[in-house]
């Protein structure tokens, strides 16, 4: 199990570095850089064949939101802001947040925008991961929002501005929250998680094994791991695996069925002394 966390990384890296080769240098750099754009989500849905979407979507419901921990460059760049957070040793602030519901909230509006009202196509340029790594990336290369941005009256210049706040904020955001981005306010990660968890496979704890360390709560980048009460929330469990990783239990898995969860603490490991 432990050895799940080892290949998202491997996958995420790939795809991170197909994504900046793709953006800065053009689809010449290499012949599987333009796979990078092919895989994404709201790309994908506006071609004409909507592979890669509807892959997604298939995706989603059977392994979870794997999307966010491998392919999503906005994922990937929020993971490098926590990992430096961890470098420079700080930790044991991500504790379980009640997600609430503004991330649905956000999630109308954005499709209400985008349907009802096709000149506001400026929110999908906003807030869609894909494009939003385009607006980054546009600071070394405006080339890069060159068949979006540079398509409207705001010009390149709003793709580059965008860009440099999306870059500060997000990248801030990450260091001090985690993915906190991804499970309260990305549209796309919110209609992944529209399932609320009920996917084929999903992140379980198990009751006999567990000593309450906390380790995985403190490692969660989503906040979605409440230890006391051994839950998991895997609507915004991202699947980056962190907590298997981190338990030195073994007591996370990653199944099919539900762990039997006892009502009293005689039957529950406790933590060693």
């Amino acid at each position: 199990m432990k050895n799940l966390r080892t290949i998202r990384i491997f996958l995420a890296t790939i795809f991170f570095v197909a994504t900046l080769a793709l953006l800065i240098f053009g689809a010449t750099v290499h012949p599987m850089a333009p796979v990078a754009k092919y895989v994404q989500v709201i790309p994908s849905a506006l071609s004409a064949t909507a592979g890669a979407a509807l892959f997604w979507f298939v995706a989603t419901f059977l392994f979870g939101r794997i999307y966010c921990s491998t392919v999503c460059p906005i994922g990937s760049m929020q993971d490098c802001a926590i990992w430096l957070r961890r470098k420079i040793g700080k930790r044991g602030e991500f504790r379980y947040k009640n997600p609430g519901k503004t991330r649905y909230h956000i999630l109308i509006v954005y499709v209400a925008l985008l349907v009802l009202l096709p000149g506001a196509a400026v929110a999908g340029l906003l807030l869609d991961p894909w494009h939003i790594m385009e607006n980054i990336i546009s600071l070394v290369n405006r080339d890069a929002v060159s068949g979006t941005w540079g398509e409207l009256a705001f010009g390149t210049i709003g793709g580059m501005i965008a860009g440099g706040v999306s870059l500060i904020l997000l990248s801030g955001f990450a260091y001090h929250r985690g993915r906190d981005f991804c499970t309260r306010i990305c549209p796309l990660g919110s209609a992944m998680g529209a399932s609320d968890g009920k996917t084929l496979l999903h992140i379980e704890i198990n009751p006999d094994k567990c000593t309450v360390c906390g380790k995985c709560e403190d490692v969660c980048p989503a906040k979605c791991i409440k230890v006391v009460s051994r839950y998991v929330d895997n609507s915004r469990c991202v699947r980056c695996f962190d907590c298997l990783y981190e338990c030195p239990e073994d007591a996370i898995n990653y199944q099919v069925n539900k762990n039997l969860r006892f009502n009293t603490p005689l039957f529950r490991r406790r933590r060693k002394a």
